[in-house]
Formats: C-alpha cells, sequence, structure tokens
C-alpha cells in the first residue's frame, strides 16, 4: 500500500461513487502494476492492493488487463469552438494548450474551463507577428507588431489579458519576427513570470532561440539536420522543452512531395524522428502536440498517433506518457494534470492492453473519467 495510505483506506464511508479494480497504474511518474482506485465525490480517495471490496460501490470496473493514465495533455492545438474541447476529452484528451487564436475564441472557450466534458483550456491568445507575417493569413484580425506597437508592448497586451503564456512566430517564409524583437519578448515574459513558447520550421531559428532562452519550441525544424555544435546549444538548456508536432510536419512534408514544392532543403521523415531523438538524448524535454486542424488532424485520437511516432523516433514509452501528462504541466506551469494520487481529481483515462509496452495500446480506449464522471463511452 502507498505510503498514508492506511488511515484512508479504514475510514468508514459508506461507499464509494467508483472503484477500479486490479488495474495496472501509470501514475504520471511511475508504474504500479497491479492496485485498486476508489473515488468518491469526484476525488480519488482510496489507492492500493485489494482494497475492501466488501464495501459498496455504485459502479465497479475490472481492471485486470488494462491501464490507467493521467489525462492527455495536447500541447499544440488550435481550437475554435466548444465541440473542439469536447472532441478532446471524449478521446482522453483532458487539456489542452491552444497556440494562437482570436480574443473571442479565447473568451469563449474559457468558459468552459470546469465543465465535465470539455478540455481544460490553456491559451496563448494572440502570437507574436509582424504585418503579413505567419498568423495573418487565415481571415481573422490579430494585433501585430509594427511601427505603432513594439514588441514589448504587444507582450504586456497579451499579458493583460491574462494569456497564460507568450506565442512567439518566427516564420521566414513569410514576412518574420527579428531576433532582437523575438529577444525582447522572451525578456519582457520573462520580467513578469510568463513562459514563451516559438514556432519554428529552420534548424538555425531553432538553435537562435535556445540561445536567447526561449522556454520552448512548439515545432520541430524540417530543413536539415542540426551540426554537432548547434547540438551543443540544446545541451547547455537544461530547462528547455519541445512539442515536435511530428504528425503535422509529416503530412507537411508529405503535401510539398504531392505538389512538386518539397524545397531545396528538407529532411525526410526518418531524419525528421532522428532530430527529435537527438534532442531528447541532447537532454530537452519531449511533449505532444498534434497542431490541429491542420492538415485534418483531429483534436483527439490523432494524439495517440503523435505518441506513437514519438515512441517510434526512440524515445522511451513512459517518457513518452509523461510527456504527454504530468511533464507537460511542470513544462507549461499549468495546475494540471496532477499525478494520480489521493486527494486530486479523478481525472484519468483506461486503455486495453499495456501503452508502455506498446503505444498502440492507446487505440483501445475503454473509458475517459472527469471529475469522477465516465464521459466516454457516452451513456445513452
Amino acid at each position: 500500500m502507498l505510503a498514508g495510505m492506511s488511515s484512508l483506506v479504514g475510514q468508514a464511508d459508506d461507499q464509494w461513487d467508483l472503484l477500479i479494480t486490479d488495474v495496472q497504474l501509470f501514475t504520471g511518474e511511475k508504474v504500479i502494476r497491479t492496485t485498486d482506485v476508489g473515488v468518491k465525490d469526484g476525488i480519488i480517495t482510496h489507492l492500493g492492493p485489494q482494497l475492501g471490496r466488501q464495501r459498496r460501490a455504485l459502479q465497479v470496473v475490472n481492471g485486470e488487463g488494462y491501464t490507467l493514465l493521467p489525462g492527455l495533455v495536447n500541447t499544440h492545438v488550435h481550437a475554435w469552438f466548444p465541440l473542439h474541447l469536447q472532441q478532446a476529452a471524449q478521446a482522453g484528451v483532458l487539456t489542452v494548450c491552444d497556440m494562437h487564436g482570436s480574443a473571442f475564441a479565447r473568451q469563449l472557450l474559457g468558459q468552459f474551463q470546469d465543465s465535465v466534458g470539455y478540455a481544460h483550456y490553456y491559451a496563448a491568445g494572440s502570437g507574436a507577428t509582424v504585418p503579413g507575417g505567419h498568423g495573418t493569413q487565415f481571415g481573422m484580425l490579430v494585433p501585430t507588431i509594427d511601427s505603432t506597437t513594439s514588441a514589448r508592448q504587444f507582450t504586456l497586451d497579451r499579458i493583460a489579458e491574462g494569456v497564460d503564456y507568450i506565442k512567439i512566430l518566427r516564420e521566414p517564409m513569410r514576412p518574420t519576427l527579428s531576433f532582437e524583437q523575438i529577444d525582447t519578448i522572451i525578456q519582457t515574459a520573462h520580467e513578469y513570470g510568463v513562459k514563451a513558447v516559438a514556432h519554428v520550421s529552420r534548424c538555425a531559428d531553432g538553435v537562435e532561440l535556445a540561445r536567447l532562452g526561449i522556454d520552448g519550441l512548439v515545432h520541430v525544424w524540417f530543413d536539415r539536420a542540426m551540426t554537432e555544435e548547434e547540438l551543443a546549444v540544446f545541451k547547455e538548456r537544461e530547462d528547455l522543452f519541445i512539442v515536435p508536432t511530428t504528425l503535422t510536419n509529416m503530412r507537411l512534408l508529405s503535401f510539398f512531395e504531392q505538389q512538386a514544392e518539397k524545397p531545396a532543403e528538407a529532411l525526410d521523415s526518418l531524419g525528421l524522428l532522428n532530430e527529435i531523438r537527438r534532442l531528447y538524448d541532447a537532454g530537452v524535454q519531449v511533449l505532444a502536440g498534434t497542431d490541429p486542424p491542420n492538415f485534418g488532424i483531429n483534436h483527439g485520437s490523432d494524439l495517440y498517433e503523435e505518441l506513437i511516432l514519438l515512441a517510434a523516433a526512440g524515445i522511451p514509452a513512459q517518457e513518452c506518457m509523461a510527456g504527454a501528462t504530468v511533464e507537460s504541466a511542470r513544462y507549461f506551469g499549468l495546475a494540471g494534470p496532477l499525478p494520480i494520487q489521493v486527494g486530486v481529481a479523478a481525472d484519468f483515462v483506461l486503455v486495453k492492453g499495456d501503452p508502455l509496452k506498446s503505444m498502440e495500446a492507446l487505440r483501445d480506449l475503454e473509458g475517459v473519467w472527469q471529475k469522477g464522471q465516465r464521459i466516454y463511452p457516452v451513456r445513452k
């Protein structure tokens, strides 16, 4: 039995709302091969092997042959409607990080933050860009850094709006921010205790932003492989994370091939996976994100495909799952998900099989609970 559990297990509550028995548990930090999980009033109240099963439970789930995981996190989405948050939650993606959107969408979706059946929503608001730059081409009015708004003022405006982090758009295929402007954004964000993350598509840009102190990169580049000297820059950054959006980049490269528009310099799929593995080996934390709805990627189950690709890159399965759960919360500074333990909200995912042995097991989703309520499968 876990430390600190004996007094809880001995309490004489009338019944549990939910009891999951004999399940393999990945807490987000470690694996417990066989345990029971008791839930009451939306909170995990008991955790340990062979709990007092003579007690009543409104719902009992036999977890033998299944794995229980914290709610997943998609750290790179573009959500516009409440339906997107519902689609995510139905797939066990109980937290999303929006990486560029309208102020209206952020205000609308923020209203669903504590609603059962909707993913927890965090957002950057408008990404930092320049007139005509990446992020301005989607038909919505976005503030830009220009002759009337400095990089510092743009950042202060987003912080005043209450954003959860600052998103920087460095994309040289269009007009783009200078490194001097980016440095100002990063320093201003850090001055106010806000993290700064960045879109990149070129290796040299990723390296330079790492030098400038960016907290995270929310794409991996696709033009070329790092030199050993460039890799050394990442090795020096113990606090850096990356959201490779591997699925998006692979579909982008496929699109280039189909349109005969492949850039003169571009990685293939194996090269892309190898860059991710090199960053992981250098100590960069790899998190999971898919960039929906780009290239038809959905807000829910396509996160499983991203995790399968990260495992194919050579990242150990347990590290992949940590990066899609509690490590995402830690590196982004989010309220959750927390490791599965007594006293936290009963937000978790049950899958058939063992994703720590084969990531494909994620595709066999058995159930999703939020605040102790089963939201998948939907009860008719």
